[in-house]
């Protein structure tokens, strides 16, 4: 049975810009599973860099989740 919560359903649309932050709140992947990621696998998630802040493109972040979900749950 499902159960009800106020919180607000999140997604990620491939039309839009996320900082950093809006990304990890967005997906619910983690920083560590993103360094875990790129350290075991060489999957690196794109980003673009304005200044000393990061940003992810919507389609771009997609397709890295795409490739984690390819991964599988845990590292080998």
């Amino acid at each position: 049975m499902a159960t009800y919560t106020t919180r607000e359903p999140s997604f990620l649309d491939a039309t839009r810009l996320y900082s950093l932050k809006g990304f990890y709140n967005a997906s619910g992947v983690s920083p560590t599973r993103i360094r875990e990621a790129r350290r075991l696998h060489d999957l690196h998630l794109p980003t673009l860099e304005v200044g000393k802040r990061k940003f992810i493109r919507g389609s771009d972040a997609i397709w890295f989740i795409e490739q984690l979900a390819e991964l599988g749950g845990r590292p080998p």
